[in-house]
């Protein structure tokens, strides 16, 4: 038969010397048959696996066996490759050769891995169902030195060679003492995969499914279209989702025509933002040929909520499994000796003994082996292993703990060695000779030294290749263990260890001077513990910012904050960079608005300090973000005369700010204008902060106000006109505010537009609509994690509950309304007592309605909330009405119209006109 050969990355079968392209599905197709050899594969796993069931994909299949056929000159009838299984599926039964079957596991050798045989049939397991498109988490989890990475380099080194092949790609948790870097292991596996290109069409992917990716990926070129793609976007707190929803479709496309696996080590030291990822792709359910294997310490998970939080959900969906390593027990211990040393001579009981002394700790037993045979103790004599002192003597001289062993082995090191390897733990976990010498002539001399220790096995070993922003290239190290680097680190007297880092950063900051931000939470780290507060500071608030462009809210609010701690230790003679500190704020009070809310008692603080800072500063662009915090504050706490003081300072400044900013101030005008009552006011403002938008369609919002200002003039816009008894207008207003925060993927946008939704379906009376956005509004915000919006969501969802017959609406609305008031909120309070009031009146409560009428008038005189003071005023009269009392209720509508007219408020107004028909046709 003729030999066919697979070229995956490049998308092509080689077949007699000819090349012969194949479509990206068609390559899909052939690569699910491969994985499935001599088995049938059922033209629905098919669609299901590649096509992701999507419409108009069932004739893809046979369109792409078809082209198969033609490319290998194969039959329908006659076949030498490719079956038909009646009209169930395919099988391929002729040999289709892969060169270079897998990715190579990290190491040349097959690591040791023993009395693991029962955690490596389940990730077999686990693999194979990720190759027929079942989701497979694997979290293998054991104290230090249980032998995690040990089990992980086992597996992956069975793969090794073998068809069909499968990508892989690792990230590791570095164990930062500030806050960790967003999506910092992700972005390290994307790397990877942009670098191998497991997939022919990865550029295109990659454009398609993950932009934002692009622009966070260092190197200039990652094969987009500068034409179609802007890398400086923001996607600030207005913009949370798009970087996880992204890397999931990426995986799932990617993975359509080729499986892979996906490494996530030392899960205990990963950010937020990964573990919500990870947490988000397990309760998953859609198909990917994905495996993602997680390594992490037991004993780290009680001091990491968001660890014990993502693991509890995880441990809860199905296809997910917790691989808990134990200590190795004797025939576990008998194995390795006789691996490590073939053929050896060891007395029988050596193992039993060694298991029992190190408590079958894995890294202890390695360890140790290693040590006897570093002072003589193990031998060959005649070529066969045996020892050189008596087995009691060995035992019994075995230290009771790993670090003692760790020690040992230290002390054993020149001082030259334990010097280099001194630099090399401060540098980090994973490091290279860059970040540990000046010139180039040192850097060689430092590899020369760090290359012999790993060929030697001696604490480090290869971790690949690093290329400095400069082209240059340098070999990148890792410590073998996690315990190794710890117990280095520990060991450098304090004074010296904090020498290191201020020198170690003080080179990073040089080699990457042309993008400092790509590395700014290293070199946060480095400065911190370097005690240099200064430039700790700065490096901590724009590794901060930089989480908040990424939409990792929660992330960059602790980050921001460190930085904001490190300013206060600065000494007063550097306090003069005002500017650094004021963009911290600026960036916190952001992150605080979408991950706390607008009424936070913190959010005051940091725009009242900002405020200060901004004038020092004294540039418009800077003050004017304050000025929309500060306002932003007051009027959630419905404090409108504060409001509209610093909306008249915003006005002031308008003309000498970013578009963006002067929509704020237009929106900031316009809304005090509205909630006060004053409905004709607010359009002219409206119409002013729209015309801009036009202009500025293609910008996001501004990353530091928080809140995207062209959503924001759609959201009360809407309500605006649904109030002044404009439909239509109202309609289009919430159209295209939601079509726009749909296409930049801003839940915090969604969420506010959905509030005006049902803001608008419950003013026009259809419970039904209310309830549904409400439901979409809470869905949303719980999903990106949104707290501020879930209140008045219940508030509306339990007002349409009730309205429709359901008793649990009640209670939804009163807890709304609880939680409402315990985040210091008051803005539009009055509105969700007049809801609450409506629900107890149409049950016919009548003294909790007529209190909490009392209660909501109370606030609109003392506030001057009154947009809504009409209504308040006609229920008070439907109350009236209720309890035999129509004059006053007359009384009540007449004061409702007043102010509807006054105030322009046609909506309110009909509504009064009915009910005072109503009640003159009864009397």
């Amino acid at each position: 038969m003729t030999q066919v050969e697979l070229d995956i990355a490049g998308g092509a079968l080689r077949r007699e010397g000819e090349t012969l392209p194949l479509r990206p599905k068609t390559l899909a197709v052939l690569l699910a048959l491969i994985e499935r050899q001599g088995e049938t594969v059922s033209q629905d796993e098919l669609r299901r696996l590649i096509w992701g069931n999507r419409h108009g994909s069932d004739a893809g299949p046979k369109q792409c066996i078809r082209e198969l056929r033609r490319l290998l000159g194969d039959s329908a009838t006659a076949p030498r490759f490719i079956e038909t299984v009646g009209r169930y599926g395919y099988r391929l039964s002729g040999q289709i050769d892969i060169p270079g079957a897998n990715t190579p596991s990290p190491s040349s050798e097959r690591p040791l891995c023993v009395g693991r045989e029962r955690e490596l049939e389940a990730l077999t397991r686990s693999l194979t169902a990720a190759r027929r498109g079942n989701r497979a988490v694997a979290l293998i989890a054991g104290e230090s030195g249980a032998g995690k990475t040990r089990l992980v380099d086992s597996f992956l080194a069975t793969l090794t060679g073998a068809a069909p092949a499968m990508w892989i790609a690792h990230g590791q948790c570095l164990p930062h003492p500030g806050a960790r870097e967003p999506y910092g292991p992700l972005l390290e596996i994307l790397s990877q995969i942009v670098n191998a290109r497991p997939v022919a069409n990865l550029p295109r992917l990659l454009r398609e499914t993950a932009p934002t990716w692009l622009g966070h990926l260092p190197g200039a070129d990652h094969g987009h279209d500068p034409a179609t793609f802007d890398p400086g976007q923001k996607f600030g707190p207005d913009r949370p989702d798009p970087m996880p929803r992204e890397f999931t479709l990426l995986m799932e496309r990617i993975t359509r025509e080729q499986p892979g696996i996906l490494v996530l080590e030392d899960l205990h030291w990963s950010d937020q933002s990964t573990l919500a990822w990870l947490c988000a792709w397990g309760l998953q359910r859609t198909p990917a040929r994905l495996m993602v294997l997680v390594t992490y310490r037991f004993d780290e998970v009680d001091t990491a909520d968001e660890l014990a939080t993502t693991l509890s959900h995880l441990n809860r969906q199905p296809g997910i499994q917790t691989l808990a390593l134990e200590g190795l027990g004797a025939e576990a211990v008998h194995d390795y000796l006789a691996q490590r040393f073939p053929g050896n001579a060891f007395p029988p009981s050596l193992a039993a003994a060694l298991a029992h002394r190190t408590e079958g700790h894995a890294i202890l037993v390695e360890a140790v082996t290693e040590q006897w045979l570093r002072n003589g103790d193990i031998g060959q004599a005649a070529g066969r292993w045996q020892l050189n002192r008596p087995e009691k003597e060995l035992v019994l001289a075995i230290a009771p703990g790993v670090r003692d062993v760790i020690s040992a082995e230290i002390g054993r090191l020149t001082p030259a060695e334990r010097q280099l390897l001194e630099a090399a733990s401060v540098a980090g976990p994973r490091f290279s000779a860059a970040a540990m010498a000046d010139t180039r002539e040192a850097r060689e001399d430092v590899e020369h030294r760090l290359e012999n220790l790993a060929r030697n096995r001696r604490f480090i070993e290869q971790a690949g290749v690093s290329q400095q922003p400069d082209g240059t290239l340098a070999t990148r190290y890792a410590f073998r263990h996690a315990l190794y680097h710890e117990a280095i680190y520990d060991g450098i007297p304090a004074a010296i260890r904090q020498g290191l880092h201020q020198r170690i950063g003080d080179r990073l900051e040089t080699i990457f001077a042309s993008d400092t931000a790509e590395v700014a939470t290293t070199l946060a780290d480095h400065f911190e513990r370097a005690a240099d507060w200064l430039k700790a500071a700065r490096y901590r608030g724009l590794s901060g910012i930089r989480a908040l462009d990424r939409g990792a809210a929660h992330d960059a609010a602790t980050q921001l904050r460190q930085a904001l701690a490190l300013h206060e230790r600065c000494p007063d003679a550097d306090r003069s960079q005002s500017a650094a500190e004021l963009r911290t704020l600026l960036g916190l009070g952001a992150a605080l608005i979408v991950s706390e809310g607008f009424t936070r008692e913190e959010l005051r603080a940091v725009y009242k300090r900002a405020s200060t800072l901004a004038l020092e500063v004294g540039d418009p662009a800077e003050i004017a973000p304050v000025l929309a915090g500060m306002w932003n504050y007051h009027l959630s706490r419905a404090e409108f005369g504060k409001a509209e003081e610093i909306a008249l300072g915003l006005c002031n400044l308008s003309a000498n700010v970013p578009v963006q900013i002067a929509m704020a101030t237009h929106n900031a005008i316009g809304q005090t204008a509205f909630f006060t009552g004053s409905l004709a006011a607010s359009l002219p403002e409206i119409d002013a902060a729209l015309s801009l938008h036009e202009g500025a369609e293609e910008e996001a919002g501004d990353t530091l106000l928080g809140e995207n200002a062209g959503i924001v003039c759609r959201q009360y816009a809407a309500c605006v006109q649904q109030i002044l008894g404009n439909d239509a207008e109202a309609d289009a207003h919430l159209t295209a505010g939601m079509r726009e925060a749909e296409a930049l993927d801003q839940p915090f946008g969604q969420a506010q537009m959905f509030w005006a939704g049902a803001i608008i379906a419950r003013e026009r009376g259809d419970a039904a609509l209310t309830m549904e956005r409400a439901q979409r509004m809470i869905e949303t915000c719980r999903r990106a994690d949104i707290p501020y919006w879930i209140p008045p969501g219940n508030m509306l969802a339990g007002w349409a509950r009730a309205m429709l017959g359901d008793p649990a609406g009640e209670e939804q609305l009163r807890n709304g309304l609880t939680a409402y008031e315990a985040m210091n909120a008051r803005l539009t309070l009055p509105y969700g007592l007049g809801l609450f009031a409506e629900v107890l009146l149409h049950d016919g409560r009548i003294s909790d309605a007529l209190n909490t009428l009392r209660r909501a008038l109370r606030l609109v005189r003392s506030t001057g909330e009154c947009w809504y003071e009409a209504e308040l005023h006609r229920l008070w009269a439907k109350l009236a009405q209720q309890t035999g009392r129509p004059k006053n209720a007359q009384r009540a509508l007449e004061r409702a119209l007043n102010i509807a007219r006054r105030q322009g408020a046609i909506a309110f107004e009909k509504q009064a006109l009915a009910q005072l028909a109503e009640i003159s046709l009864k009397a």
